[in-house]
């Protein structure tokens, strides 16, 4: 991003930009909130969907028309991620939706085939047992913000919260998720009962200790780069249908909001205007180094380019139609940290799902409370 912006800059006629990368979590809301309720916000924001809702009030109601864009421009469905209570309150410069990475010598060792990579569940656990057999682990999960349940639970008709704010991580379609990661690691015994964290987990990868992985599009780089540099034969594929309840996958997004200011407002919003819609179409590509970019008018670009981590990118770009994403409720942290807590102990001590329940309920008494 800062490359980017430091093209624009020496294109630009009007407002330099200055691009400020604070750590992430919530100080980060915490400064913008501050700097909002002060008058003085950064000229645009950064946010992900679950972020515009409670910053909805500092935020200026936006009109992709007045960008030059129009809904088709972009990848079906992106451009309601910044719309809350019928108002567009930004633009979705990008989804980060997961793939699959594959290592394609220990396919072909395990006797698999190292261009068809496992499409369902029977194949993605069949493969898992093969590269068992051969010995390497078949899979490692992302124990925590990235779990594979929140994929497999979309996938099985499931949501995370109801509208009456009741948390729902108990549902048949979510217990059966679970119970099939569960059954990876003590039935299938295709992945370790091990919790690592997602360090440790692209480590062994690149290791070669393990056949399969699930990651953003922000690790694609690495993985490029140990092809290129370390010889390894790392695949990209979509994430396999383990339920075919609905298309889905587990996605983030970056969305560009531009907040009220309390002095020179109109001069910096324009401005602010005029950096979103220069991004969108001369920067997409560049930022597909990281991110899948969600306006259409760069695919071919993308096809086309010599960047390998770039063409790379069109397997996440294609994975933005499933896309699916955390939505925005009050004290979500605490109550993802209830829901964590309970897949963590079914997939690695194999305990009962009954935990889904009781950490529903804590989940549901988190959120409903900050709602009093």
């Amino acid at each position: 991003m800062q490359g980017i912006v430091d093209r624009y800059n020496e294109q630009s006629t009007g407002a330099q930009i200055r691009m400020s990368a604070p750590a992430y979590g919530g100080d980060y809301l915490t400064k913008l909130v501050t700097s909002s309720i002060a008058g003085n916000p950064p000229a645009i924001m950064a946010l992900h969907n679950n972020e515009v809702p409670p910053l909805r009030r500092f935020l200026h109601e936006l009109d992709l028309a007045s960008f030059g864009f129009a809904e088709d421009d972009f990848v079906e469905g992106t451009q309601d991620l910044a719309v809350v209570e019928g108002r567009r309150l930004g633009v979705t410069m990008s989804t980060g939706p997961q793939a699959m990475v594959y290592n394609k010598r220990l396919f072909a060792e395990a006797g698999l085939d190292p261009e068809r990579p496992p499409a369902d569940a029977a194949e993605f656990v069949a493969a898992g047992k093969a590269l068992k057999e051969s010995g390497v682990w078949g899979f490692i999960r992302e124990p925590a913000t990235w779990m594979p349940w929140l994929t497999m639970n979309w996938q099985n008709g499931g949501t995370l919260v109801a509208e009456d704010g009741t948390a729902v991580f108990d549902s048949d379609a979510s217990l059966e998720a679970i119970d099939m990661e569960r059954r990876w690691v003590h039935e299938d015994e295709i992945a370790p009962s091990q919790l690592l964290d997602g360090v440790q987990m692209g480590q062994q990868f690149q290791d070669e200790q393990v056949g399969m992985i699930f990651i953003g599009p922000w690790g694609l780089a690495d993985m490029v780069k140990a092809n290129e540099e370390d010889g390894k034969e790392f695949g990209v594929a979509p994430l396999p249908v383990f339920f075919d309840a609905a298309p889905a996958v587990a996605a983030t997004s970056h969305v560009y909001c531009i907040p009220k200011q309390r002095s020179n407002d109109a001069w910096v919003s324009a401005e602010a205007a005029k950096f979103i819609e220069w991004v969108v179409r001369e920067g997409s590509v560049t930022w597909a180094g990281s991110q899948a970019p969600s306006f259409n008018g760069v695919d071919a670009a993308i096809a086309a380019s010599d960047d390998p981590v770039v063409t790379a990118m069109t397997t996440f770009v294609q994975e933005q139609p499933r896309a699916r994403f955390v939505p925005y409720v009050p004290r979500w942290n605490q109550a993802f940290t209830y829901l964590t807590s309970a897949t963590q102990s079914i997939v690695y001590r194999n305990e009962d799902l009954s935990l889904m329940s009781e950490a529903a309920g804590q989940a549901t008494a988190a959120i409903k409370g900050a709602a009093r």
